[in-house]
């Protein structure tokens, strides 16, 4: 559907915006980047065994946008105040390739070549809906590849599993004639307005008190840049590609048992040492992203939902990793017991997010995402669907982000803690990224061999502390 039609549709409703949609207006730049750029996107690629129906799939595509509307909403971001317009369901660009033969290599090969085309050169606007296309690769008539992209502003990866899962019931259904059965579900303008209308309640349960004497003196910590931050990027993000071993993400899961924490609390820890090392500071406020899901009545609506919350803790009187890892735990604890949407604490709190006002220094962002609706089950589409994990690869042609430094982070299948950092040449060297790797990867290793040991001891002198004052608290 056009802009143009868009604007002629005279069934379209219009909301309010949810937290994190505002938040994401705020990280929108001049020329076309940011939160709502055309390369600010998601994709889920499937690799299909059996015929795939192409006139089921156009339809089980059709119905999941028939279903989600957010899929199929526009967010008015130069209005006053800006709204979202959800429009009528409507069909999902499709498209279908026949591949050549790949003589002398593998299909596993050129389906992460065909992924990581797809992640280069993928373009959608948020002016246009649905925000939602795929792209059919056929090896054979038993044998596809099926890339589903959304955009981020309409989604999460949370949304991502639930999109997947209701395609093969929708597919499903559509090839056998029976209804679908999945779960009920509100829709994403609901979730805004019960944002909205909940908001006033937080005052009661002690979060404002609670962030108000947490960020006290708090500034959000920053990553100093090898360049300056531009006003706008000349290029696309970079991404730098780590990894760290199963030996030391066993030996993690061990420090996590012993003293009672999460995963997350772990490598929060290895990311306030890291810290320390750029800056020089002990008092760190590091912001990482949040699923954002307090509420179960939402858990199967397809949205926008994450959330990025800061965790402050001063490592400075800390002895070991051990006792970082034990005040990375409550920390955790109680921000998330008292989460508030992160443009909230912004608004509320200017001085702590001082340090973007400092063009020698960039966002920094942690994301450590896990599955939520189970380990990639099968989606029911021809004889079987699975995700493909992709293997990503160095190079310039990324993706973009809003601003800064993302660091994404999961586990993998085989025990191994995966690892992309998401940056801009613009900013810093390619070498500056290998280091910041390198040293974490250092810092967690020796940090579970021997947790007791002075944490001071797990690095080296910091690279920089030109402008620690600024780049920390």
């Amino acid at each position: 559907m056009t802009e143009s039609s868009l604007a002629a549709d005279q069934q379209s409703a219009r909301y309010p915006l949810s937290f994190t949609q505002e938040w994401f207006i705020a990280l929108d730049q001049e020329g076309g980047g940011g939160a709502f750029g055309p390369r600010f996107l998601m994709n889920s690629p499937l690799r299909i065994t059996g015929h795939v129906d192409l006139a089921v799939l156009q339809g089980a595509l059709d119905d999941v946008v028939a279903r989600h509307e957010l899929l199929r909403t526009v967010v008015v971001r130069d209005a006053d105040p800006p709204y979202q317009q959800v429009f009528p369901p409507c069909r999902v660009p499709l498209e279908v390739q026949d591949l050549p033969p790949a003589a002398g290599k593998p299909r596993d090969t050129v389906v992460q070549e065909l992924i990581l085309k797809a992640e280069a050169g993928t373009t959608m606007s948020t002016r246009e809906v649905p925000l939602m296309k795929a792209l059919l690769c056929k090896f054979d008539d038993r044998d596809s590849l099926l890339i589903l992209t959304v955009h981020h502003s309409a989604s999460d990866a949370w949304s991502t599993q639930v999109i997947l899962r209701d395609l093969g019931a929708f597919y499903t259904a559509r090839r056998t004639g029976i209804a679908p059965k999945l779960p009920q579900m509100r829709q994403y303008h609901e979730y805004a307005q019960w944002q909205r209308a909940s908001a006033a309640s937080t005052a009661d349960d002690g979060s404002p008190r609670y962030w108000q004497h947490k960020l006290d003196g708090a500034r959000e910590f920053a990553m100093p840049n090898d360049h300056g931050h531009p006003q706008s990027y000349s290029r696309h993000y970079s991404l730098r590609v780590h990894g760290i071993e199963p030996e030391v993400m066993n030996a993690a899961s061990a420090l996590v048992t012993a003293t009672r924490s999460t995963l997350f609390a772990v490598i929060l820890s290895a990311f306030y040492v890291l810290a320390q090392k750029i800056t020089g500071n002990t008092d760190l406020a590091l912001r990482a992203l949040t699923t954002g899901r307090g509420e179960l009545e939402f858990h199967n609506t397809m949205g926008l939902f994450l959330n990025c919350v800061p965790f402050r803790t001063d490592i400075a009187d800390c002895a070991s990793f051990r006792d970082i890892v034990i005040a990375a735990r409550d920390t955790f604890i109680d921000a998330m017991a008292h989460e508030l949407p992160v443009n909230v604490i912004e608004q509320a709190f200017p001085d702590f997010i001082s340090p973007r006002e400092d063009r020698r220094t960039s966002q920094f962002v942690i994301s450590v995402m896990p599955n939520q609706l189970g380990d990639d089950p099968p989606v029911p589409i021809a004889e079987g669907a699975y995700v493909v994990h992709e293997q990503p690869s160095e190079g310039e042609e990324h993706q973009d982000i809003p601003s800064g430094v993302a660091w994404n982070l999961g586990m993998q299948p085989s025990g191994e803690l995966s690892g992309g950092v998401v940056y801009n040449l613009d900013e810093f060297d390619e070498s500056t990224v290998a280091g910041w790797t390198a040293d974490l990867r250092q810092i967690l290793a020796g940090a579970v061999r021997d947790p007791d040991r002075d944490w001071r001891l797990l690095t080296g002198p910091p690279r920089d502390t030109k402008i620690a004052s600024k780049a920390g608290t």
